[in-house]
């Protein structure tokens, strides 16, 4: 049966960062929510995934890039049996997934401080200046549905362990 790996978690949480390891690891393709939410925004006229959810309104949003996200990861898995997802927040997508695919979701949950500064870091920014861009791409997850995603999520991994000992977490979760 076909697997699909979700890792799902806050702004600055580690989750690109584990995501690439198990790539490299299992060598399963690895899909990111950033890229397909780029890519379906583009093609509707917009450059970031926050404009078009505005300009479309959270219906519509979630139903047209549910559709997307689908129809790339069905693309996808007619070359493979694997995949990861780095970040995807859209509830409606992932319990259509859940109903077709062993589909898992693995939870990297990171305290506020540590997802600030690691936020700060990647901007060149202030952790204030973080902190007010983690707030817009909050509301867009929050909106999307993450909090049901984390309430029903299959393992959960503290994002302030050392980035090995959180790959090795997620590696057994995986292998099992």
């Amino acid at each position: 049966m076909k697997k699909i790996f979700i890792i799902t978690g806050r702004t600055g949480a580690g989750k690109s960062t584990l995501c690439q390891r198990l790539e490299e690891y299992f060598n399963y393709p690895l899909l990111s929510f950033a890229d397909m939410g780029k890519k379906f925004a583009n093609e509707n006229g917009y450059n970031r995934i926050r404009e078009c959810h505005f300009a479309m309104g959270t219906d519509k949003f979630k139903t047209k890039i549910s559709k997307h996200i689908l129809d790339t990861i069905d693309k996808q898995l007619k070359t493979c049996d694997n995949i990861i997802i780095d970040g995807l927040y859209i509830d409606d997508a992932v319990s259509r997934l859940k109903e077709n695919y062993n589909c898992k979701i693995i939870y990297l949950k990171t305290e506020d401080n540590i997802r600030y500064e690691r936020i700060s870091q990647r901007l060149s920014t202030t952790i204030e200046q973080a902190k007010k861009e983690n707030e817009i791409k909050e509301y867009t997850k929050d909106e999307l549905g993450i909090d049901i995603l984390i309430k029903n999520t299959d393992y959960v991994i503290s994002g302030s362990k050392s980035a090995d000992e959180v790959f090795e977490a997620a590696k057994q979760f995986i292998e099992e």
